[in-house]
């Protein structure tokens, strides 16, 4: 009787309570139902009552009915109450008092939302022997470390730590990740153990069947990371399009632990625990997580219509707006919409070739900061799928890189604000149709598209780039940072073909 009691006052709060909080008398009962469910060991009324995003350390709401028998089992409580009653964060927060029938009481704090669902519970997370999180979260922020953020090709690179070796590794760091990679050769390099049975890892992209490793202990800016199953991939491909050492990714794993701030102004990472910010965050991105990534909303205007659509939150990608045929459909055929449209099999200067369209929009906003004339490719499939989205593509570093951002998984957003890079002109340099790729020491010409302003201008696939504004390029970010100055001025390229050395003057972009 109680427990259909219980599930009527959760559908009722739902239907009735969605524009209010609930009542203290409300609260205060779904308290008391959960510490009854908590001492009786009811495993399926507890996990009924739980949010879909309701997560104990590493393990998600998928993993809950085989993890929670084996955390509440072993433990007889002989009584549960509960004090404090706060509210905050647009939360309810509560004070746990669990007395076992043998040792010491143990004190957590747990967390609801206005249904009166259960978001995070910290009784669960002491079991594990770890801090309490929700209780953090009703303290100050407290910085763990800090790191500095180096860049190539849009992308962000940061310096990780491995136990059992004095090297340090180059990590890139990918909110598109759905788990945290090491590459093979470094794997191979530090006689890892790798199982051999590959596994399924879902990505910003199509993801794939990898090998892992069981349990990996990072250390970064002197943080050290609880060890967690990694994935093994061969990243040697990806790092010659980049163009930088790459041993690794980070990924999901460190982002659902930690509040990871990225301050691009200064170069740096901070990674903190689940404490507030004296300063409220006003520019806030709600998140959803899709295997493990996030997903946001954005408003995309095009033709002057505003189009309010789902997108991923992307660091590893490159470039600013990738569409999929759902956005095309959705905004009534955007193709025929985009502004300075081109069609093109290589529109990524770091050289990576796909088939796209690619063209620029009027502006996208993301929590109120609005970006003109930004640029979006659309892949449109030959097969295009007839059913089930549930986002329409995903936002890549050319854009994110205007804003410094701060990732809080466990409190479900993301803060963003403008930084010093917010206000430069958006600079289509998809429209040159020019991929490039270091070979050492050397910069080659990957592919020009026959189509696009490069080759107008002279430049051929395979050309050795040997200076660019008569500056010797160190990086294929650096020569992507020297293109952007098309929005002021012409450009001056000196190459090698044949063993001839060619000047080729690129054209000022009228934006």
């Amino acid at each position: 009787m109680k427990k259909i009691l219980f599930i009527g006052l959760f559908l009722f709060a739902k239907a009735v309570f969605a524009q209010q909080e609930p009542t203290d008398v409300q609260i205060k009962y779904a308290l008391q139902l959960f510490g009854q469910n908590l001492k009786k060991h009811n495993v399926k009324d507890i996990t009924s009552v739980l949010d879909e995003t309701f997560h104990i350390a590493e393990y998600r709401d998928r993993d809950l009915t085989n993890v929670l028998p084996q955390l509440i089992n072993p433990v007889v409580l002989d009584t549960i109450y509960y004090e404090n009653i706060i509210k905050r964060n647009n939360r309810i927060y509560a004070r746990q008092v669990a007395v076992p029938r043998q040792g010491p009481k143990m004190i957590s704090w747990l967390r609801m939302n206005n249904y009166l669902m259960f978001d995070r519970i910290g009784h669960f997370e002491q079991l594990m022997g770890l801090a309490d999180p929700v209780g953090q979260e009703l303290q100050p922020a407290k910085l763990l470390s800090k790191t500095a953020i180096k860049r190539s090709s849009s992308l962000m690179f940061i310096e990780v730590q491995i136990k059992g070796s004095n090297e340090v590794y180059s990590f890139m760091f990918d909110s598109g990740a759905g788990a945290t990679s090491l590459s093979e050769d470094v794997a191979a390099k530090l006689g890892l153990k790798v199982n051999q049975k590959a596994i399924d890892i879902k990505t910003a992209g199509n993801g794939g069947q990898f090998k892992t490793i069981d349990t990996l202990n990072l250390s970064i800016g002197g943080l050290n990371v609880r060890g967690k199953q990694v994935v093994v991939a061969d990243l040697k491909g990806l790092q010659k399009v980049i163009g930088k050492p790459m041993d690794g990714i980070i990924g999901f794993d460190l982002l659902k632990d930690y509040q990871v701030a990225i301050n691009l102004d200064d170069s740096e990472m901070s990674i903190y625990n689940f404490g507030y910010f004296e300063t409220d965050d006003k520019n806030k991105l709600t998140i959803r997580l899709t295997n493990n990534i996030p997903k946001i909303e954005a408003t995309l205007k095009v033709d002057g219509l505003d189009y309010k659509t789902r997108m991923l939150f992307d660091t590893g990608a490159g470039g600013a707006i990738s569409g999929n045929y759902f956005l095309n459909a959705y905004t009534s055929g955007l193709t025929d919409k985009m502004k300075n449209k081109m069609s093109s099999a290589a529109m990524d200067l770091s050289g990576n070739v796909s088939q796209s369209e690619m063209g620029t929009i009027d502006a996208i906003t993301l929590a109120g900061a609005t970006l003109n004339n930004p640029v979006i490719s659309l892949d449109l499939p030959k097969e295009q799928p007839s059913f089930g989205f549930d986002r329409h593509g995903l936002i890549g570093m050319s854009l994110l890189g205007r804003f410094n951002f701060r990732f809080n998984y466990n409190m479900g957003y993301i803060a963003i604000s403008p930084n010093k890079t917010f206000a430069a002109p958006m600079v289509p340099l998809y429209a040159l149709g020019l991929g490039f790729v270091q070979d050492g020491s050397k910069f080659m010409v990957t592919h020009v598209d026959e189509k696009g302003l490069a080759f107008k201008a002279g430049l051929r696939t395979g050309d050795e780039l040997i200076s660019i504004n008569q500056v010797n390029p160190g990086s294929v970010d650096q020569i992507t940072q020297q293109l952007r100055n098309l929005a002021k001025n012409k450009i001056e390229l000196e190459v090698t073909r044949n063993q001839q050395k060619k000047k080729i003057e690129l054209k000022k972009f009228e934006i």
